[in-house]
């Protein structure tokens, strides 16, 4: 149930920022089902000696959730920055600790324009178009477009065994509240190639590089979300207004 929470993130605050690589960080997420706390997400983005970034994605039920859903979700994507766009090398799909495990590996050559992909059954190659992206990577693509102010984003993501367009639009402003604070963010969302009842949302905070603070999955009558409660390495300190205490008396 966790990995739909993956997900997955307007305005730029200025040229010179728009310019600026995202910093490597960890961020932590908390994960409800239909409002009751059920896990944790945790996103981390760091650069290799070799200059090469890993993007990487962990996800794992807590708590009473756990004993129904003990999977182990990890995603690993490896790429490279590219005249200001993301390139991948790698990505990699691991779910572990339950019923069902499953591996599926995907290698990226440019020179071909074919990506690999094996899921330890079936190998199998396609065909890239110009910008394919991974399902994880996309979303550091999407932080540095809407940096770029960009409203409205097609990504075309090898997903699934072909190619799918992701379509992301900004619906506006919108303040959130964290477990860190309030905080200004864009609220899009995600629009699929086909009707669905399946709804997704992301808020991403512009302070914070647009990186999402909020994600919502909406599936079958079932919500998922998931919000940040801590994050290292990119700059907190003017980015959220601190939470008022609940024994806070409001004065005249």
């Amino acid at each position: 149930m966790l990995k739909k929470i993956g997900l997955f993130l307007f305005f730029s605050i200025s040229t010179a920022l728009a310019a600026q690589e995202i910093p490597d960080f960890s961020a932590n997420y908390l994960v409800r089902l239909n409002g009751i706390q059920a896990g944790e997400l945790k996103r981390s983005l760091e650069t290799q000696e070799s200059g090469l970034k890993r993007f990487y994605s962990v996800s794992q039920a807590k708590g009473v959730f756990s004993f129904f859903k003990p999977d182990l979700i990890e995603e690993t994507s490896i790429w490279q920055p590219n005249n200001g766009n993301v390139k991948p090398h790698s990505y990699v799909y691991q779910r572990s600790g339950g019923k069902k495990d499953k591996t599926l590996a995907m290698d990226f050559d440019w020179q071909k324009n074919l990506v690999s992909i094996d899921d330890k059954k079936h190998p199998w190659q396609l065909e890239l178009e110009p910008g394919t992206l991974d399902k994880l990577v996309y979303q550091i693509s999407l932080m540095k477009d809407l940096k770029r102010g960009i409203k409205s984003i097609d990504y075309r993501i090898a997903d699934g065994g072909k190619l799918k367009t992701y379509h992301i639009t900004v619906l506006g402003k919108e303040t959130i509240t964290t477990p860190m604070g309030h905080i200004e963010t864009i609220k899009l969302t995600r629009h699929r190639e086909k009707p669905s009842d399946r709804e997704t949302t992301l808020w991403c905070a512009p302070a914070l590089n647009y990186l999402p603070v909020k994600l919502e999955h909406i599936e079958d009558d079932t919500s998922f979300t998931a919000v940040l409660r801590r994050l290292k390495g990119i700059d907190t300190d003017t980015a959220f207004t601190p939470l008022q205490s609940a024994n806070a008396i409001t004065q005249p």
